[in-house]
């Protein structure tokens, strides 16, 4: 089984216990593990082998004690007991935005909805078109609109699309290619990640790598090596495979000579390779991902000095600081390849074309411009709305002084509204300011006797990420800002409310003035 397949699985076990009405506790016990497991850069099963499954952040003894019957034996006996006690209508229901354990089950004993994933959606959906839904218990004639409208978006793919967040993406690229770069330089002349992870986009469907090389027989055949669930294509110019967390992987070898193009082309976007395109044309040219064609009068000097491949007709690039400027541009950096403007600021260099626009690229931020972070979350166990952190507040303070940072934020989730009163939630907050103001001053004792007084110059800000509720309102009282410097708000629940509604939901909080 796949990371994925195994989260999935721990899901439903703890939807099951949701509904079977098990203690809190085990229940996020089950979510954290699954979300763990969803976003760990190795394949589980290798952990397992290795017998280091219990260190992984959020699998607890019990669930590894599950997951080893797992993997000798190919099930769970404990998972199988639990979940037959729940209709498996249940369970595909989840998939549907805004459909909880709770909600979904009503929905499938009150409406007898029985099939796979496929039937029960469409029996929910006929129910709801039949005006069958509103007259339940707990739901209503505004609820059955936005299940309608939610089973649309579930039809359309929206949330089955399975995109990884950039750091995922980043550390599995990594990993890769890491792995091909052991065939050594003289292999792998040049190695790069493609397509929406070279330009850092914050969400990463499949994972594209480009590889320059003289010996793309030898990259493509040891890349196939690396440990996978599927080969799923194998040729000359690449191969793709399947891992076993369930995410794809990519791989193209070219020619170092022409390997410039190539990077350009694949790192995209496609609304920067169609502008540029139209450049290149008005020029005379016509690009392609194995260089540059001469295709009508042109009088650019820069071409003359590439090489020229006379079988294929056309001029071909190492690198794409060449490719740009043979189309008369600088090299633009692929995080500004999005056609926002980036073509014709970079065109202003040279010509001063475009009277109001920016006159040059823009500097990239970087890591040594930030002054800190407002927005981290420690292992304090505060009993939060939603998951604690991994990590003590100690290492955040350490990793600050390292990245030379002026101060850290901690802001941890809000104490449940569910399990604590709001009196309970005030002590709540007052018992965490006076903990972290003590390991943050057991931190500076500590530092202050091993390194030089600069490295204690980093500023605690204790901070809270709140809940906005579906009204509006935030979910922390009014006395517990008295506890905190800052906090940030965010929507956690009723994700499928209208627009106009979720709107003035997130305009109220902007204008409650709260300030502590």
């Amino acid at each position: 089984m796949s990371n994925l397949e195994i989260a999935e699985l721990l899901k439903k076990v703890a939807a099951a216990y949701q509904i079977l009405g098990e203690n809190r506790f085990k229940i996020i016990a089950y979510e954290r593990a699954a979300d763990s497991i969803e976003h760990l850069t190795s394949e589980v099963k290798d952990v397992w082998d290795e017998g280091k499954l219990g260190e992984v952040p959020g699998i607890g003894e019990a669930i590894t004690k599950h997951l080893d019957e797992l993997f000798r034996i190919g099930r769970v006996s404990h998972f199988e007991a639990v979940m037959k006690k729940v209709p498996q209508g249940v369970f595909p229901l989840l998939l549907v935005p805004g459909i909880g354990p709770k909600k979904a089950y009503k929905l499938v004993t009150d409406l007898n909805l029985k099939g796979n994933e496929k039937v029960v959606v469409g029996q929910l959906a006929a129910a709801a078109k039949a005006h069958k839904i509103a007259p339940l218990e707990g739901f209503g004639e505004k609820s059955e609109q936005d299940m309608l409208a939610a089973i649309e978006t579930y039809k359309k793919g929206a949330i089955k699309e399975n995109r990884m967040e950039l750091p995922l993406a980043d550390k599995i690229a990594q990993d890769v290619i890491a792995y091909i770069k052991r065939l050594g330089p003289s292999v792998v002349e040049r190695i790069d990640v493609l397509g929406s992870l070279r330009r850092q986009v914050s969400t990463i469907g499949d994972i594209d790598i480009a590889v320059a090389t003289k010996k793309p027989d030898s990259v493509v055949s040891h890349f196939v090596t690396y440990p996978h669930q599927k080969l799923i294509e194998k040729g000359p110019t690449g191969a793709s495979l399947l891992l076993h967390s369930g995410r794809q992987v990519d791989v193209r070898v070219q020619e170092p000579g022409s390997y410039g193009a190539m990077l350009q082309y694949f790192t995209g976007s496609k609304n920067h390779n169609i502008k540029l395109r139209e450049l290149a044309l008005s020029k005379g040219l016509s690009l392609n991902e194995y260089g540059i064609k001469v295709v009508g009068k042109t009088q650019n000097s820069k071409l003359k000095t590439q090489n020229y491949n006379s079988k294929l007709k056309i001029y071909q690039f190492r690198t794409e600081e060449s490719f740009y400027a043979a189309i008369g541009l600088p090299w633009i950096p692929p995080e500004l390849r999005e056609d926002k403007g980036e073509i014709e600021a970079a065109r202003n260099i040279f010509y001063r074309k475009f009277p109001g626009k920016p006159n040059g690229l823009p500097k990239l931020v970087e890591l040594s411009d930030m002054k800190g972070d407002l927005h981290v979350h420690t292992n304090y166990n505060l009993e939060p709305s939603h998951d604690l952190g991994v990590d003590p507040l100690a290492s955040y303070l350490d990793r600050a002084v390292e990245f030379d940072y002026e101060y850290v934020g901690i802001s941890d989730h809000n104490p449940s509204t569910t399990k604590h009163t709001e009196i309970q939630i005030v002590a709540i907050m007052k018992r965490r300011k006076e903990y972290y103001e003590h390991k943050y001053s057991s931190w500076i004792q500590k530092v202050s006797k091993t390194s030089s007084p600069a490295r204690t110059n980093v500023h605690l800000f204790i901070m809270c990420e709140v809940d906005i509720l579906p009204d509006g309102k935030l979910a922390l009282p009014d006395a517990a800002f008295e506890y905190v410097d800052a906090v940030v708000v965010s929507i956690h629940s009723s994700f499928t409310q209208p627009k106009a509604a979720m709107t003035k939901r997130v305009l109220r909080v902007q204008g409650a003035g709260y300030s502590p």
